[in-house]
């Protein structure tokens, strides 16, 4: 495998902005409530359209909340929609840019559902197409670099109603190849 080729490989790795594909630490699984019954203060059952455009939101806030947690520099809230292990890979991956000086900015431009499929009990995995735009920021001057624009993945999404709350359990993603993604070292001024 040549460098750029090792290269690109290890930035699409990190672009997944929360480790997406690989193995994860499964956090101790708290049990679900029954089919058919919600825990206090969850609100109704739900199935079909309603349940679908519920986890689908929770997609959406997640993406809110990655974005926002980039922009601020933290990644704690992202537990109101995942589980802890997935907050933490985000929090390092975030925390890993920083040591190279910069902070990752990005924007969601669409988002499409492609398949939600809530079939098996308190579980729902969600397919989407996301076009997104990102680059990295100069923790000092704020002097976006390294920018790129309309980077189409494909995700997948698992979540599980845990006590009445849906979370996204594992995301796992796959982005287009792309001749303009900045190598690691470019990134962060490392070429020599």
């Amino acid at each position: 495998m040549g460098k750029l080729t090792i290269a690109r490989e290890i930035l699409f790795a990190l672009l997944l902005t929360v480790a997406l594909v690989g193995c994860q630490k499964q956090e101790a699984a708290k049990p679900a409530a029954p089919a058919g019954t919600a825990s206090p203060g969850a609100g109704p059952v739900q199935s079909g359209p309603a349940l679908a455009k519920t986890v689908q939101e929770r997609i959406l806030t997640y993406n809110r909340l990655l974005i926002e947690g980039y922009q601020a520099g933290n990644m704690t809230a992202l537990q109101q929609v995942t589980t802890t292990a997935l907050a933490e890979k985000a929090y390092y991956h975030m925390a890993a840019i920083a040591e190279g000086k910069k902070r990752m900015v990005s924007q969601l431009k669409k988002i499409d559902f492609r398949e939600t499929d809530c079939g098996q009990q308190n579980k729902c995995r969600v397919v989407t197409r996301e076009v997104w735009d990102f680059g990295y920021a100069d923790l000092k001057t704020n002097e976006v670099s390294n920018q790129v624009k309309d980077y189409s993945y494909d995700v997948q999404y698992l979540l599980e109603n845990r006590q009445g709350q849906w979370l996204i359990t594992e995301i796992t993603a796959s982005g287009e190849e792309r001749k303009e993604l900045p190598s690691w070292d470019k990134m962060f001024h490392k070429e020599k």
